[in-house]
Formats: C-alpha cells, structure tokens, sequence
C-alpha cells in the first residue's frame, strides 16, 4: 500500500496532489459539509481556500467576490459595499456560512454577506 501511495505522488500532477491535499483538510473539519454535497437555499456551513477575490460593481456599489475551493467544488460569496475584508486574499483558507442559491448559466452556487472566519 505505501508503494502505490509513493507511485502516485511520483506520478500525478501537483495540482491533482494539491486538490488531493485541500480536499483531506476540508474533510477533517468537524461541523462542516463538501461544496459539491451543499443544498441549495438550505443553511450551509462549508470549509475551502480562497481561489479568486475580484471587486463587482452593481448599481453604482462595490461588491466583494470570493470564489473558495475544497478541493470537491467551488462556491461563490459576495459581500456587498465592500472593497475588501482584511485578510481576505488568495490562498487564504476560511470558514463561510450562509444559504447559497444556484446562479448563473453554470448554476454556480452563490451566498451573499455569509458569515465567516479565518483560518491560519
């Protein structure tokens, strides 16, 4: 069994290894659930590192949008009159809550103002 763990780390890509490696810190998180098992329009409390952070203006405001990973799905979560939250950057891994909505052409699942925590 080491074996076959040793060859696969020799031989797959390091971003799969890298998704290999968020998924297993995203599953040992206690109270938590995958992106791709969240419900839609159902409170939700999800774990994931932060792919992309991009300021949104809609009628005339600022809104920030996180896109997080765990390694499972990708979820979107806005805050809006905000041009950033300190801390908040790629790479970055944190907790958000919220109920997410599917939106978009893709469905992308999205929750607006959830609540959040860093982590270190």
């Amino acid at each position: 069994m080491a074996l076959k763990n040793f060859l696969h780390k020799l031989t797959a890509s390091v971003e799969e290894l890298d998704q290999e490696q968020l998924r297993e810190f995203c599953s040992s998180r206690p109270g938590v659930i995958a992106i791709e098992r969240v419900v839609p329009r159902e409170e939700s409390t999800v774990v994931g590192e932060i792919a992309s952070v991009r300021i949104v203006n809609k009628a005339g405001a600022p809104w920030l949008e996180v896109t997080i990973s765990d390694g499972t799905g990708k979820l979107v979560a806005m805050w809006t009159g905000r041009r950033k939250i300190a801390g908040i950057k790629p790479g970055k891994r944190l907790v958000v809550s919220g109920r997410a909505a599917p939106t978009g052409p893709g469905g992308r699942l999205l929750i607006y103002n959830p609540r959040y925590e860093l982590l270190l």
